[in-house]
């Protein structure tokens, strides 16, 4: 079906793919026609969450197909909200500002994205403080360095993730939440 106007989302470049779900995307390396956009399918498995995140350099927006999600945002302005979204319903994230998607139903969740550049960047929050020390991190947040010495950390951007792992995202989007509140 590729062209120079259309191609299959449903068969996009694979980001990732596992039993918690998958993430693929069209970008303007697939679709040279997409300048200044791109374009992204997730599904979430039940039980499963899109880990926390921003996009440096867009804005998305998300339109749920299916399923019943939590979501959480840390904007631009440490202002921090939370809601519940199903289908039929979609979001907005501001360019720089923390989020994630919890699947909290008993069916796969599914979500188109569509991105404001033609190859996003994504940042995921556990790789960020993973690539980072506890001094850099201490003094990033105004705090001891032995405040994040216990935190497990790794480099590896997960981007799906479910059971302890879930536990772990979630708790570090919520410090990474209180953080900000408190400098």
């Amino acid at each position: 079906m590729a062209t120079t106007h259309a191609t299959s989302l449903s068969n996009g470049e694979l980001v990732e793919e596992n039993d918690l779900g998958s993430i693929r995307r069209v970008t303007a390396d697939s679709l040279p026609i997409l300048s200044g956009m791109s374009i992204k399918r997730i599904v979430i498995n039940p039980g499963a969450m899109r880990t926390p995140h921003w996009h440096a350099n867009c804005n998305e927006l998300t339109y749920c197909v299916s399923g019943t999600s939590f979501v959480s945002v840390l904007d631009n302005y440490s202002k921090f909200s939370s809601f519940t979204i199903s289908a039929g319903e979609m979001f907005h994230i501001d360019s720089g500002s923390l989020h994630h998607i919890e699947n909290i139903g008993e069916e796969p969740a599914e979500f188109i994205l569509a991105f404001r550049s033609d190859r996003p960047e994504d940042f995921g929050l556990a790789a960020s403080f993973g690539a980072m020390t506890d001094a850099v991190l201490g003094n990033t947040y105004d705090l001891p360095a032995s405040d994040f010495a216990k935190m497990r950390r790794d480099t590896n951007d997960r981007r799906l993730v479910s059971g302890p792992d879930l536990w772990l995202a979630r708790d570090m989007g919520l410090a990474n939440t209180q953080l900000w509140r408190r400098r």
